[in-house]
C-alpha cells in the first residue's frame, strides 16, 4: 500500500512540474531550433517558415511526458513529410536533436539540439516571416484534425534539380566576404611588393659615399664649379645630404622610399 501511494506521488510530481511551456519560451525554442535545421537541411525560405510553425505546434501541444512520442510528435513528422524533400526528410529522421528534439529526464524538459549547438545566441538565419503573427492556425487542432500542409506540398518541395536553399545563400554571402578579405589582402600585399622593389632600385640606384671613393667632390681654390663632375649633383653637403634644388636621384632617396601609397 506504501509503496502504492509513493508511486500516485510520484505521477502527481511529475504531473506538476511537465506542463506545458509558456508560448514566448515555446516561440524561442522552435526558433532556435528551426534555424539549425534551415541550415542543415539546405531549407528554402518558404520550408523554413513552415518547420518554424510545425515546431511551435508541437511544442505548445507537449503539456506531459505522454506526449513526447505521442500523437502531437506523429502529427509533427507527418507535417515534415509533406514540405520535406526525400533527401531532407531522411537527413532529418537520421538527426536525433531534430527527429526527437524534446526529451524528459530528471524532472525537467530538455532538449537536444543544444548538446551540437551550445551557443545558444548564435543564429544563422534572422527570424521567418511568420514569427510574430503566427499563432497556430496551420495546427492540426486548428483544421479538424487534418494536416494543413499535406494539400500544400507542391508549394514547398520544389524539383532537387533546381533547390537552392538558405544554406546556399549563406555560404555565398561568406564566399563572397572571404573573397572579398583575400582580395584586400593581395591588394595589400602587392602595394607592399612594389614599395620594396621602388626602395630596392633606389637603394641600388644610390651612391656610397665611402672613404677615398671616386666620386668624391673636390673643389678648385679660387672656382665656383668643381673640378670634375659629380654623380651625386652639386646639392651634395658635407654630410650626404640633399637640397630641393638636387638632382633627380637625390629626389628618389629624399621622395620615393617614405611614400604612402
Amino acid at each position: 500500500m506504501k509503496r502504492y501511494i509513493l508511486s500516485i506521488m510520484a505521477m502527481m510530481t511529475i504531473a506538476l512540474n511537465a506542463s506545458a511551456m509558456s508560448f514566448s519560451q515555446a516561440q524561442r525554442e522552435a526558433l532556435f531550433l528551426t534555424d539549425k535545421m534551415a541550415y542543415e537541411l539546405n531549407l528554402t525560405d518558404e520550408q523554413y517558415d513552415a518547420c518554424y510553425e510545425i515546431n511551435l505546434d508541437y511544442l505548445m501541444e507537449v503539456a506531459s511526458v505522454d506526449d513526447l512520442y505521442g500523437a502531437y510528435w506523429t502529427r509533427r513528422n507527418l507535417d515534415m513529410s509533406y514540405i520535406l524533400l526525400d533527401w531532407q526528410l531522411q537527413a532529418f529522421r537520421a538527426a536525433t536533436y531534430f527527429y526527437r528534439p524534446l526529451y524528459w529526464d530528471a524532472g525537467c524538459w530538455h532538449f537536444g539540439i543544444y548538446a551540437r549547438y551550445p551557443r545558444r545566441t548564435f543564429f544563422y538565419f534572422s527570424r521567418p516571416t511568420v514569427y510574430v503573427s503566427y499563432r497556430g492556425g496551420h495546427s492540426w487542432r486548428m483544421n479538424g484534425g487534418r494536416s494543413y500542409y499535406h494539400g500544400h506540398s507542391d508549394h514547398f518541395r520544389r524539383p532537387a534539380d533546381s533547390h537552392f536553399g538558405m544554406r546556399d545563400r549563406f555560404n555565398n554571402r561568406n564566399d563572397r566576404i572571404n573573397h572579398r578579405n583575400n582580395r584586400d589582402f593581395r591588394n595589400n600585399r602587392d602595394i607592399q611588393n612594389i614599395r620594396d622593389f621602388r626602395n630596392d632600385r633606389v637603394n641600388r640606384q644610390s651612391p656610397r659615399l665611402d672613404r677615398g671613393s671616386s666620386t668624391r667632390v673636390t673643389v678648385n681654390r679660387g672656382s665656383s664649379a668643381p673640378s670634375r663632375s659629380s654623380s651625386i649633383g652639386n646639392g651634395c653637403q658635407r654630410n650626404g645630404g640633399s637640397r630641393n634644388g638636387g638632382s633627380s636621384r637625390s629626389g628618389n632617396i629624399s621622395h620615393g622610399g617614405s611614400r604612402r601609397m
